[in-house]
C-alpha cells in the first residue's frame, strides 16, 4: 500500500491533528495495521514523533470486554491522546472486533496474487512454442542430437497441449 496523496499533504502541512485522525481511521480500513504502520513510519520520518505521553487512563486490554462502543470511545480519545499505549490497544481491538474483515482482506490478497500468476494455458502455450522450436531444430540438424531434439520437442508439444486442455480457469 502506498501513502495517499491526502495523507502526504497532511504530513507536509504538519497538520498533526489531521495526521492522527487519518492514522487511527486507517485501522478501521485495514485491521491488520499494515497500512497504519506504513503511514506512521512516513509521518515520523517527515514530522518526528507524533505520539504524546499516555494520559494515565486505565485502558482495558481484556478482549472479553471489548465492544464497538468502547472501540469508538478510544478512537475519539486517540485524536488528542495519541499515545503508544492507546494505539496498541486500538490495533488489538480492531484485529479482534473486525477479525472477519481481516480474514476477507487476507482472502482477497491471496486471490489477487493468484490472478497475477501464469495460467496453465499460458504455460502450455510456452511449452508448445518451445517444443516447436526443438522439433524444427531437430529436423534441420543432422547427427545424433536431432533425435534428442525431436523427441524433446514432441514431449514439450504434448505437455503443452495437456496443460492447455486441463486449464479450467478463465483468462
Amino acid at each position: 500500500m502506498a501513502v495517499t496523496k491526502e495523507f502526504a499533504e497532511a504530513v507536509q502541512n504538519r497538520s498533526t491533528m489531521r495526521v492522527r485522525i487519518m492514522l487511527k481511521d486507517s485501522l478501521l480500513v485495514d485491521p491488520s495495521a499494515k497500512q497504519f504502520d506504513e503511514m506512521i513510519s512516513y509521518a515520523t520520518d517527515k514530522m518526528g514523533d507524533i505520539y504524546v505521553p499516555h494520559d494515565g487512563e486505565n485502558l482495558e486490554f481484556n478482549n472479553a470486554s471489548w465492544t464497538k462502543e468502547y472501540l469508538n470511545q478510544q478512537m475519539v480519545a486517540a485524536v488528542n491522546g495519541f499515545s503508544k499505549e492507546r494505539i496498541n490497544l486500538l490495533k488489538a481491538m480492531v484485529k479482534y472486533i473486525y477479525k472477519d474483515k481481516l480474514n476477507k482482506t487476507a482472502d482477497k490478497t491471496s486471490k489477487t496474487s493468484l490472478k497475477n500468476r501464469f495460467t496453465l494455458k499460458q504455460i502450455g502455450i510456452g511449452a508448445i512454442v518451445a517444443g516447436g522450436i526443438l522439433l524444427v531444430s531437430g529436423i534441420c540438424i543432422s547427427g545424433v542430437l536431432p533425435v534428442v531434439l525431436v523427441v524433446g520437442g514432441i514431449l514439450a508439444l504434448g505437455a503443452g497441449a495437456v496443460l492447455i486442455i486441463s486449464d479450467k480457469r478463465r483468462s
